[in-house]
């Protein structure tokens, strides 16, 4: 979210960058991502936007003042990155091939670095993140079908796993400890309650979920944003 009253939205099919009344629905603010493709998005702070550009190996900067969006720095990165978070002042990126995480600040540098040791494979694809206010890092696994929980210099913590997860992409908090999950294979959105380890099934097909990539939640209106082959709102109440 990037306030109580509007989300951002990475439109491939525009290639663009949009702004969206959490409300309506409407299109605030939009900027052409100049042909570069994207995919991961989120907030860094209050006033900045990061994108990844897979294709071109790219980590793009928006500033976000006043409802309006507006191109920032352009940074080149080592590779495809995928998965982006902001982590305080910071950004988390991750890479798929080879797997690995990086915490960079907001000018390029990195800070922190993660590789798979040896034959430890704790990641295959890394591909969406999300980070909470204690400075935890959430990597969901597309491959693995797991998620994982990091320190803000990226040493694991803990994995996740269970048949109600399959195929991980957009991940998002909801509470202390608490994540909600897209299942892209199941058509259904997943709780997981990172304290127990436990995890359910609380949104469906049967409830408008097909295919669901990325998620966004309001604590403000308890309001629960899924981006599958449609967008959906949801009132959230666990």
């Amino acid at each position: 979210m990037a306030s109580p009253d509007s989300f951002l939205l990475s439109n491939n099919t525009k290639e663009s960058i949009q702004l969206v009344d959490s409300r309506t629905g409407s299109t605030l603010s939009e900027v052409s991502t100049q042909g570069l493709g994207l995919w991961g998005i989120c907030m860094v702070g209050r006033e900045l936007v990061a994108v990844t550009h897979p294709g071109h190996n790219k980590l793009q900067l928006v500033h976000v003042r006043g409802g309006r969006l507006t191109p920032g720095t352009v940074l080149d990165v080592k590779a495809a990155c995928w998965g982006v978070a902001g982590s305080g002042d910071n950004v988390v990126v991750s890479y798929g091939s080879p797997p690995w995480l990086e915490v960079m600040d907001t000018d390029g540098r990195v800070l922190h670095q993660y590789q798979d040791p040896g034959a430890a494979h704790t990641f295959k694809w890394p591909n969406f993140l999300t980070t909470s206010n204690d400075g935890f890092i959430y990597v969901a696994d597309s491959k693995l079908y797991t998620i994982t929980k990091l320190d803000s210099s990226l040493k694991v913590l803990q994995t996740f796993s269970d048949p109600h997860l399959e195929g991980p992409k957009g991940i998002t908090l909801v509470g202390d400890g608490q994540l909600l999950v897209c299942s892209w294979w199941k058509d259904s959105i997943v709780h997981v309650d990172v304290n127990s380890g436990k995890m359910a099934t609380i949104l469906g097909e049967e409830d408008g979920i097909v295919r669901p990539r990325s998620l966004a939640y309001c604590p403000q209106q308890r309001k629960l944003f899924a981006h599958g082959t449609i967008l959906t709102a949801f009132r959230f109440t666990r």
